[in-house]
């Protein structure tokens, strides 16, 4: 758009070489950015009910998308993961440049050549510039990035930080999966508890929130084009573009549908989320 000037952002990518020093930026950024956004890229859904249309998943109960949901997650290996942190102003992190900062954490885990995969969300994934060779050979194994994470104070430390996904299952299960390294909770409601643990009460999911105000429909693109906002870095399905472009696109939607907002609403809002994630909870 003519006249309008727009932050410069780099997603820094990381690898195996970097992450230690990557993190180290991390926490700097968790002291004074307490708003935090991630997506993650996988092989895709592997195992689907054959007797339901898939328009019809999302009517289930959500214990039985959950079951889904981990057995997918489960049987798959995750392949990046996107991570943005803001202020309360929207600013990304900057350590003294002119730059914004996100980071994109590229895994060793998945092999493309040997591993359970979706063909159609491997060659999404390939189209976009994912490269699945580099992965394997320059990738990080999610066992350090997990061990980082856990020490990083960004988790388990509920008064501090508020999480926010788009269409989040998926991303906080395979997060859950690489950082308790197990097999999912055996129930809804086991994993339930392990999410409040991990990521406290102030957990939101955009798609799901969005179903309460008009005119807000589809998946992120369409949502963050329906609220006037561009994506500033990267392509779509590369985790940490989707990532800022879900940050920045929940931030105006606070702006948009919360403009009288105050501490005591936002607390409100974010503490009633989690139980609404749950009634909600959702795989298409």
């Amino acid at each position: 758009m003519d006249g309008v000037s727009f932050p410069l952002i780099v997603v820094r990518q990381v690898w195996n070489h970097n992450l230690l020093k990557e993190f180290d930026l991390i926490r700097i950024a968790g002291m004074t950015h307490r708003m935090v956004a991630f997506d993650t890229e996988f092989p895709g859904v592997v195992f689907s009910p054959i007797t339901i249309d898939k328009r019809e998943l999302g009517k289930l109960p959500s214990f039985l998308n959950y079951n889904i949901i981990r057995d997918n997650v489960d049987a798959t290996n995750i392949i990046q993961l996107g991570l943005a942190l803001c202020d309360d102003k929207g600013f990304l992190p900057n350590f003294g440049t002119k730059y914004q900062y996100a980071w994109e954490f590229n895994f060793r885990d998945f092999d493309v050549y040997n591993d359970i995969q979706n063909p159609k969300s491997i060659e999404l994934l390939k189209s976009q510039g994912i490269n699945f060779d580099k992965n394997l050979k320059e990738g990080i194994d999610s066992a350090d990035f997990a061990a980082l994470m856990l020490k990083s104070g960004l988790l388990i430390n509920h008064s501090a930080f508020t999480w926010v996904t788009f269409h989040g299952a998926y991303d906080i299960a395979h997060l859950m999966k690489i950082l308790i390294r197990q097999p999912l909770p055996s129930d809804l409601m086991g994993f339930m508890n392990l999410v409040q643990y991990l990521f406290g009460k102030r957990l939101f999911d955009l798609k799901h929130m969005m179903k309460f105000c008009d005119g807000l429909y589809g998946g992120l693109e369409t949502v963050a084009n329906r609220l006037g906002v561009e994506r500033l870095a990267g392509k779509s399905h590369q985790a940490g573009s989707d990532t800022l472009l879900t940050l920045q696109t929940f931030r105006k939607f606070l702006d948009v549908y919360f403009k009288e907002k105050n501490d005591e609403i936002q607390n409100q809002i974010s503490h009633s989320h989690l139980s609404m994630y749950k009634k909600t909870l959702s795989i298409v």
